[in-house]
């Protein structure tokens, strides 16, 4: 959750004024915010895509000027947007929803506006390929993370390193090829952690299974003063699995490690081996050097893949300080109370945008798992 203060959290849910504000960066010149008049827009985050957040902002063609700045955008340009409160006095309050990389704008010449195309920094990394082999061998997972999107955006951005990389098993012989972001989520996902770039367009890697686990930061309850508008339930079976097995090579003349972990609880339907099969998800991973690291990665992979089992959507009045990965207090309309952590989030930037949420959660909780290790793992997998 963005932080704000007291009275912000109060008057989202109350009628307020909506104050919007976006500024553009000249390419050669990303220290220096232009302001760009808001017409409409939206700003989604999602846990599960590769680049987090995206989005669409419309802005005013005001001058010839404005028009020339905004050809050059998409050749390295940035955009931040802004959504908060305007209070009676006058006052306004505003968080940031993202630094984007501007990927595309669109304008219509009679119409006097432009839609330009939002994603976040890590578009430049899918772009920046690796030219040569990146081999870490020696550094902790997170720490081979970091120097993969430092050697992209180097001194201009902060690093938030959430993880404790010197509890990490140092890595062997791997050597990643070309695709910079899928080396990047794999180091990211030996470390059991999440690798992002935040609200201020800053990178951070965070752990998939925090300690403590995080509290509820927002209730969304039912009723004539509640923050809930609509809310929706399914389930499904196409992105379940019931096991995943995970396979790490430490060195080249070193024998593989596996790990296999299993649903088994023997009350729901998807335990391993029960109505629903047995359905692994298998997960190749060079950073993998141990077999308890695979058994954390594998264990840590399948409560995701649980969860997929049941969605749930949720439009609420608009709270811009949500992001994924917070957890909410959802209070139904038949009075029952459950917390969910976030998935997605989609908030429009309009005086009518909405607040759309999805929350993934299991169909049985506590999670009974089992873990086998090497050879065991890979005969009952096959």
């Amino acid at each position: 959750m963005i932080p704000v203060s007291q009275r912000f959290l109060a008057a989202v849910r109350e009628s307020h004024g909506v104050s919007v504000a976006a500024s553009v960066f000249h390419p050669e010149d990303l220290g220096t915010p232009i302001p760009a008049a808001v017409v409409d827009g939206q700003v989604t985050m999602d846990r599960d895509a590769r680049v987090r957040r995206q989005g669409s902002l419309e802005v005013v063609l005001e001058d010839p000027l404005t028009r020339d700045l905004l050809r050059a955008l998409p050749y390295g340009g940035y955009a931040t947007v802004e959504r908060g409160v305007r209070y009676a006095d006058g006052t306004e309050e505003r968080v940031q929803l993202g630094r984007f990389r501007v990927e595309a704008i669109v304008w219509g010449e009679l119409e006097g506006t432009a839609t330009l195309t939002l994603a976040d920094r890590m578009a430049q990394v899918q772009d920046e390929a690796l030219t040569a082999p990146f081999a870490p061998a020696g550094l902790h997972p997170s720490e081979a993370a970091q120097q993969l999107v430092y050697a992209v955006f180097g001194d201009s951005i902060l690093y938030h390193l959430e993880t404790t990389p010197a509890t990490e098993p140092v890595i062997g012989d791997a050597a990643y090829v070309d695709d910079r972001a899928a080396a990047l989520t794999d180091l990211a996902a030996s470390a059991n952690a999440w690798a992002m770039f935040d609200h201020l367009g800053d990178f951070l890697l965070r752990p998939r299974e925090p300690d403590p686990p995080p509290a509820s930061v927002w209730t969304i309850d039912a009723g004539s003063t509640g923050a809930l508008m609509t809310s929706q339930e399914s389930l499904e079976r196409s992105n379940v699995r019931n096991g995943v097995l995970v396979r790490g090579q430490p060195t080249a003349d070193a024998p593989p490690v596996s790990a296999l972990a299993t649903f088994d609880d023997a009350t729901s339907p998807l335990r391993w081996g029960g109505p629903f099969g047995r359905v692994p998800l298998i997960s190749d991973s060079q950073s993998v050097a141990t077999a308890d690291q695979a058994a954390a990665v594998a264990s840590s992979l399948l409560v995701l893949r649980l969860g997929l089992a049941r969605t749930m959507t949720f439009r609420s009045v608009p709270n811009p300080t949500l992001e994924p990965d917070d957890v909410v207090t959802i209070v139904h309309p038949d009075g029952r109370t459950e917390d969910l952590t976030l998935n997605s989030v989609r908030i429009g930037l309009g005086v009518d945008g909405t607040l759309d949420l999805t929350a993934t959660g299991l169909l049985a909780s506590p999670v009974p798992l089992g873990v086998l290790l090497d050879e065991d793992a890979m005969a009952v997998a096959s």
